[in-house]
């Protein structure tokens, strides 16, 4: 959070009037004495009620009184909308019964600022993520990519749009940009039929937005132009550039047996090489050599977050490639390994919600990376190592989020709308989700 402007005004209780609250937040009846924050850019109601309360999860504490004192003073910030808070207006913080606020005692009525961290220009992150969703729309009902230009969308909303790309090809998923940012990797969904189920039911999804990716793993340039098939069958997913740029690696139940696989493949010649390994959502290390992926032991037990190296097996020699566990949580997935080192972020429900953490390769030093209310998943590290980016449900709305590797400046990227992740549970997507996707952030 930048630099807190605090100035202290003491009020007598007055009538509230209607006015909008989150569910199941009782409305206040009065603006009570509290504080005046003026609102500082990349500022969320999370980190504010965080430094000024104590704990992040009182943010609706913060809406209710701001709410309350727009009812005396329309200056205040009209939160309409919590995900969205407006640089340089004000909101009304009171201390209530929680920790007290930093300008209480002895200075309570001076202007006085609390320095914070606050990164300098040079050091905010660059690049482009790609990101994708189900675009409900009715000229669409389609699996749609967007890349948006990180840099751009830190600057201005109005310029984060205009470089937008939404990606030609309709019906592709997963998105893994190359480590140059040149070439776009992704799950291709195909053409859809005009009827399924034996041809006695129609398509819900028929005659939606052309043209379709390939039903299987390819790459093409950002245009959606010279594409390269990689893989051969519909169930390969989630694929992953090798830093080097040469391989990528994906997971595969083309089986049919109910496993989930792990598979490298040549990015050019198509050449796959069978890991032996089980396992899901693998992400190459920084030496193109080894990788992490969620998955069990070679009997199925201490399930989590494993190491292994991208070497091919024969099915003598299964295993033999498995380094060993980073984690042993079921509910750890979507692991991301760091460009720059040995750390690998990941998301788990352990705690009860989906949240980021991070842990060394080792298995030492788990930090919980997000507490926020909301779902928080799908991890990916910036090319320079020291962002993350990730999706999360804040408030009902989705929206793509950076946040510090250290846990510092969480703030909205880009705002998904009404987006969604779940199209009709019929072939070929039947049940999937946000979680069934991944999101790419490369130069």
């Amino acid at each position: 959070m930048t630099k807190l402007r605090l100035a202290c005004y003491v009020v007598g209780f007055l009538i509230l009037s209607a006015g909008w609250f989150p569910a199941g937040l009782a409305r206040a009846q009065a603006p009570e004495p509290g504080q005046s924050y003026v609102v500082q850019p990349g500022d969320t109601l999370w980190q504010i009620a965080q430094e000024l309360l104590g704990d992040g999860h009182r943010y609706p504490e913060i809406i209710a009184s701001t709410q309350a004192m727009r009812t005396e003073d329309s200056s205040y910030a009209d939160l309409l909308n919590p995900d969205v808070v407006v640089a340089g207006t004000k909101l009304w913080v009171v201390p209530g019964s929680g920790p007290v606020l930093s300008n209480q005692g002895p200075l309570a009525g001076a202007n006085i600022e609390f320095e914070t961290t606050q990164p300098p220009v040079g050091e905010m992150p660059g690049g482009q993520i790609a990101f994708s969703f189900w675009n409900a729309a009715p000229n669409r009902c389609t699996y749609e990519i967007n890349i948006i230009d990180v840099s751009s969308c830190l600057a201005d909303p109005v310029a984060c749009q205009q470089t937008r790309r939404i990606f030609a090809l309709n019906n592709a998923s997963e998105p893994a940009l190359s480590p140059d940012g040149q070439r776009l990797a992704f799950r291709g969904w195909g053409d859809i039929p005009e009827k399924y189920d034996d041809e006695t039911q129609d398509h819900p999804y028929y005659g939606c937005a052309a043209p379709n990716a390939p039903h299987q793993v390819g790459h093409t340039t950002l245009d959606g132009t010279d594409y390269y098939r990689v893989t051969q069958y519909y169930e390969d997913a989630h694929p992953d550039w090798s830093p080097d740029g040469d391989r990528l690696l994906y997971d595969t139940g083309r089986l049919g047996d109910g496993r989930t696989r792990l598979i490298a493949v040549n990015a050019v010649t198509e050449d796959e090489e069978d890991l032996r390994l089980e396992g899901q959502q693998p992400a190459w290390a920084p030496d193109s050599d080894r990788f992490v992926f969620r998955g069990c032991d070679l009997t199925g037990n201490r399930c989590g977050l494993w190491l292994a190296r991208a070497i091919p097996m024969h099915h003598w020699d299964a295993g033999q490639n498995l380094i060993g566990p980073v984690l042993e949580e079921p509910a750890a997935a979507h692991p991301d390994w760091s460009p720059v080192g040995e750390e690998i972020v990941y998301q788990s429900a352990v705690g009860g919600s989906w949240d980021l953490y991070v842990i060394n390769a080792d298995g030492t030093g788990k930090r919980q990376l997000t507490s926020a209310p909301g779902l928080e998943g799908l991890p990916v590290w910036s090319p320079e190592g020291q962002w993350i980016a990730y999706l999360a449900q804040v408030a009902g709305e989705w929206g793509i989020w950076l946040i510090r590797a250290d846990g510092s400046d969480r703030r909205l990227l880009f705002g998904l709308d009404d987006a969604s992740f779940s199209p009709g549970p019929v072939p070929p997507y039947y049940n999937r989700d946000w979680i069934d996707e991944q999101i790419s952030w490369s130069r």
